[in-house]
């Protein structure tokens, strides 16, 4: 479960994150100029947001739940809680974990920790290069121009209590070259993570409902469904496999093909509520490299499948 935990938060940010910055193109739609609007006014460093994302299927259930925050200096952080449920199919036996989690990105490195045991487990991970979180804040037109042309309609749904909320879908193929345009040249595990990205994009488009305030045009918030892309991902793994390109064991088989055909993963963002910092935990310092802090849940997860 380790380095998906990481791919899913990663998602998130990169498919909430286009909606940073200015706009110099507009999708098509009614609400394609409210939309282009509320794209130029650019949220502010530091300011935080609240974000989380669900992960079910059959036999188990995820909450990630937290607030995330951009610096000036391109630091990513996001600190949370992850609480966990699983049944077990054969004895029906339902176990639930929680445990604090904090991912940071910085000076191009990522990395993931979570809290278990009474202490802090680490692992380096091959994060979205920083580089795609620097097209997100880009001042550049040609930049901005390309985020925009993601999008492929805005279609406004409701329009009250001060606030509007459109639907929006969000073009892969254009996710797709966006990610590896703006992945700063990425090598080893790195390359593997965003050439898997962006060949799942290039089979999904990505559906959103963005709400924005009616009177400043600000996002309120983002609340979209990562399924499409999830599946694609893990699917596209299975498929790197059955050509023979990979390896993988038993439990990594049936782990990719729970999330492939039965996991779904709906997100939520909600930006410029408040102004405090992500703090970074007492004693990460000393955490312990650990990779397979996870390994539990993972192995829950893998049990699903009867595919």
């Amino acid at each position: 479960m380790n380095r998906t935990l990481k791919k899913l938060l990663a998602a998130t940010l990169v498919c909430g994150g286009l909606f940073a910055g200015n706009a110099y193109a507009a999708p098509t739609g009614d609400g394609a100029a409210d939309f282009k609007a509320a794209y130029i006014i650019t949220p502010e460093y530091n300011g935080t947001m609240t974000a989380g994302f669900n992960i079910f299927g059959p036999q188990f259930h995820g909450d990630v739940d937290g607030k995330g925050q951009i610096l000036k200096d391109g630091t990513v952080r996001f600190e949370g809680k992850l609480d966990w449920i699983y049944t077990d199919k054969n004895t029906n036996k339902t176990t639930n974990k929680s445990m604090p989690i904090f991912l940071e990105q910085r000076n191009g490195a990522m990395n993931l920790y979570v809290y278990r045991n009474y202490e802090w487990s680490k692992f380096p991970l091959p994060g979205i290069p920083a580089g795609i979180f620097a097209a997100l804040k880009s001042t550049d037109p040609k930049v901005l121009s390309a985020n925009m042309e993601a999008v492929k309609s805005a279609k406004k749904i409701a329009d009250k209590n001060g606030k509007k909320t459109f639907k929006l879908v969000l073009d892969g193929k254009k996710l797709s070259a966006a990610v590896k345009k703006n992945a700063n040249a990425p090598k080893g595990e790195q390359e593997v993570l965003v050439n898997r990205l962006s060949n799942a994009l290039n089979k999904a488009d990505i559906e959103l409902e963005w709400t924005v305030d009616s009177a400043n045009g600000k996002t309120a918030s983002i609340n979209g469904n990562l399924t499409p892309l999830l599946r694609a991902y893990a699917k596209g793994i299975i498929d790197e496999m059955a050509a023979g390109k990979i390896k993988l064991t038993d439990e990594e088989k049936n782990f990719y093909a729970a999330l492939g055909y039965y996991a779904e993963m709906p997100f939520f963002i909600s930006g410029g509520t408040t102004q405090d910092s992500v703090m970074i935990p007492a004693n990460l310092n000393s955490a312990k490299d650990n990779k397979d802090v996870l390994a539990d849940i993972r192995k829950d997860i893998a049990s699903t499948p009867t595919k």
